[in-house]
């Protein structure tokens, strides 16, 4: 009997998609598949508007940058205008431009903002100014920020598939991406307008480079080091580089020169090892050195306001009360409390954040992992990294936490072991699989097995998250975006809202917006007259449930601070009663805060709008 042979093309493309380089393509597409599907699912059921009053702050920073009004903010910190009116006086400038025309930021880095004003300029104006539909769906804007994000998730996913399958082999960097894919933590951080993924893009093209650099020394066949005639300091310089970059996104990024300057003059032969660790160190000065000149010229702090957040959280200065300060007596401050802080947030992040930072009990892996060593160089090169990299990290977030942090606990710019986990993710599944190769599987099923149930168990969190019911879309309280938008809409173009929430005036109601003063007709040095009445009116105070919201005797009634709380419970209890002086003398409503949030104003202009 004679039989027909099947196609070759055919014949060809099922050997390529069982044993060849097709097998390769269809996994890459079966991962990519389930991560678009999971993004379909999480934009439908987990994304909310911005939540964090960083992101609101650093949005509209972009939008000011879109709009050609240079690197200036609508967010008018009053430790802002201390710090910079006394420079403004020595260049014979009037400082109270520097309420009245565009308030130059001293806050930020400039490589996102700028990131996001450049995606400003390219969308059409119905995106950047568009108002959402209803209240379960977002403002546009921020639906294009999150795909920017969401570009640079998918971006550090096939960054450490590759890196994974390159060191390693192809299991690896597909469980590394899994484990980083599978944890709700990172999907919100891809969500939440805060540079964190890029961040994380950054650290791990840092390890990759670091780990390059150090293997250059290890001996090859003939015993000879692999790395003879390599370029160090050119490999440095790199390093360098990336490291200026991520100061430029972050300043806390700039931490990690310090283990990695140490990794590098321990790695690199002793010859090399002054012109290498130069190199980097230069190349970085260099990069970071003009934005830190004009920082200085500004306000005389290298950093801005952020030089100064290691006095934030110290007994002087609780909560926001440093950014709200006037005057603030900086001198105060002793190094023994500013050791305190950093002693009590360490162990407070040692307990919680570190365990709980990979978003599941996949990191357990990771930190049996930094204990033990390995019999390949190259893994333990990655281990001290690692490690070193996590004991700098560890108290350095420590010594900037700020009020930001209690106010949005682990999602926030403060959270430095957020962009550390793409790259623990890849030393965590090393860790779990050579602890697979110790074991002998009496079957291949149970290998299989062993393997997969574990990976499935750390990604049944966010699973589950994408279940019913549906979460709410915006961030109430207290940023519940329609009253936001009435009472601001009433305010004239270029009004100055005194609020407890300067950045949602700032990008939701495109007004300048500055944080509630510490006193108001108490202190000459911290008080709301000294900027009404001699700098620029305000033309409305919005008061929100972050004021409202405090323990009755220990905050609103004996706290000092707390002046704007015990106005707003004034006006509540005695039915819209203000007191007489103030110059803000109309209230929204009738006797009652809209749904929590109280605005009172110089003129009535909700009255005008409804007639």
């Amino acid at each position: 009997m004679q039989y027909n042979e099947p196609p070759k093309g055919i014949q060809e493309l099922i050997h390529s998609l069982e044993e060849g380089q097709g097998r390769v393509w269809l996994q890459r597409f079966i991962v990519l598949l389930l991560t678009l599907i999971a993004f379909g699912l999480y934009h439908f059921d987990g994304v909310r508007n911005f939540s964090t009053a960083e992101a609101m702050d650093l949005a509209q920073l972009g939008r000011s940058l879109a709009e050609g009004r240079g690197f200036t903010t609508q967010v008018i910190r009053p430790l802002s205008l201390h710090l910079q009116s006394p420079r403004a006086v020595a260049q014979g400038v009037n400082p109270r431009l520097l309420l009245t025309a565009a308030h130059p930021d001293i806050s930020h880095p400039p490589v996102y903002p700028l990131a996001l004003g450049a995606l400003f300029k390219v969308l059409p104006d119905r995106w950047v100014y568009g108002v959402e539909p209803g209240p379960r769906r977002r403002p546009p804007a921020e639906v294009a920020v999150g795909c920017l994000n969401f570009v640079g998730f998918l971006g550090l996913a096939f960054l450490l598939f590759r890196v994974g399958r390159r060191w390693f082999d192809l299991p690896i960097g597909v469980m590394a991406v899994m484990i980083f894919l599978g944890s709700k933590l990172n999907w919100d951080f891809a969500f939440s307008g805060l540079p964190t993924v890029w961040l994380g893009v950054l650290c791990v093209a840092v390890g990759v480079v670091a780990l390059r650099l150090g293997g250059a020394s290890d001996p090859g066949p003939d015993g000879r080091p692999t790395g003879a005639g390599f370029p160090h300091a050119r490999w440095c310089a790199l390093l360098g580089f990336l490291l200026g970059l991520g100061f430029l996104v972050s300043y806390s990024f700039g931490f990690l020169v310090i283990p990695l300057a140490l990794c590098v003059g321990w790695w690199v032969p002793a010859a090399s090892r002054v012109r290498a660790v130069g190199s980097l160190l230069l190349v970085f000065m260099v990069l970071a050195g003009p934005w830190v000149a004009r920082n200085q010229i500004r306000s005389g702090l290298p950093l801005g306001i952020a030089t100064l957040a290691p006095l934030s959280g110290t007994p002087a200065f609780t909560d926001d009360r440093l950014e709200r300060s006037q005057q603030p007596d900086l001198a105060r401050v002793r190094p023994a409390e500013v050791l305190a802080k950093v002693l009590t947030n360490s162990q407070f992040i040692l307990t919680n954040d570190v365990p709980r930072m990979f978003g599941n009990w996949f990191g357990a892996f990771l930190l049996v992992g930094l204990l033990l060593p390995m019999g390949d160089p190259r893994m333990n090169r990655f281990r001290w990294l690692l490690l070193a990299s996590l004991l700098t990290l560890v108290p350095a977030q420590a010594l900037i936490q700020t009020h930001l942090s209690a106010q949005s606990p682990f999602l926030n710019s403060e959270n430095l072991l957020a962009w550390f986990v793409p790259l623990a993710s890849l030393y965590a599944a090393v860790v779990f699989r050579w602890a697979l190769d110790s074991f002998d599987f009496p079957f291949p099923l149970a290998r299989w097995m062993a393997t997969v149930v574990p990976v499935a168990l750390c990604l049944m969190p966010f699973v589950a998250s994408l279940l019913p019911p549906r979460q709410p879309v915006m961030a109430a309280p207290p940023y519940y975006l329609p009253v936001i938008r009435e009472l601001l809409g009433y305010l004239p173009p270029g009004a100055l809202v005194m609020t407890d929430m300067p950045a949602a005036v700032a990008w939701y109601g495109h007004l300048d917006a500055m944080p509630l003063t510490l006193r108001a007709g108490q202190d000459p040095k911290e008080d709301f007259y000294q900027i009404h009445d001699f700098q620029r009116p305000f033309n409305g105070l919005l008061l929100t449930p972050l004021t409202c919201d405090q323990l009755w005797h220990s905050r609103l009634l004996n706290d000092p601070d707390a002046v704007w709380g015990r106005f707003y419970m004034d006006y509540l209890l005695r039915q819209g009663n203000i007191p007489s002086g103030f110059p803000l003398k109309f209230a929204f409503g009738d006797r009652y805060p809209e749904n929590g949030y109280l605005m009172v104003a110089d003129r009535p202009y909700w009255r005008a709008a409804r007639n």
